[in-house]
């Protein structure tokens, strides 16, 4: 088996599921306020920036993480719903979160902000570990 394959179904379910839930998560609603005061980012800087390259960007970042994801389930040989939990946890929490942090800290990135990314990557790779895994 090519390791550098993945179940396409559990790609597109994921890759749908990570731009509807950064949709939702970012959101006004939700957590776009706090996280915009917290990055220093005012409502002007965000009327002149050019949110669809921001989105292409997005959808492309998110297809490769989630893409590349798939290879590491398929790597780890995890057949099951909680092996693919367990990875998405550590995956998102160890990997990921921690790297933001510890660039984060050089930029001064106010903590506030590693929560809100941070929860929203566990969100994004809990179902695609959880479909990779029995897909």
């Amino acid at each position: 088996m090519n390791i550098f394959t993945v179940n396409w179904l559990a790609l597109v379910i994921s890759i749908v599921w990570s731009m509807g839930l950064g949709m939702v998560w970012y959101s006004p609603k939700l957590f776009f306020p706090i996280w915009q005061k917290a990055e220093g980012i005012t409502d002007e800087d965000m009327k002149n920036s050019n949110m669809g390259k921001t989105m292409i960007f997005g959808l492309t970042a998110n297809s490769l993480s989630v893409y590349f994801f798939g290879i590491l389930v398929n790597l780890t040989g995890i057949a099951s719903w909680q092996g693919g939990l367990g990875l998405a946890a550590l995956v998102s929490s160890g990997i990921i979160t921690a790297s933001e942090i510890n660039n984060g800290t050089f930029r001064m990135t106010k903590p506030v902000v590693y929560l809100i990314d941070g929860g929203y990557r566990l969100l994004m790779l809990i179902p695609a570990g959880i479909l990779f895994s029995i897909l």
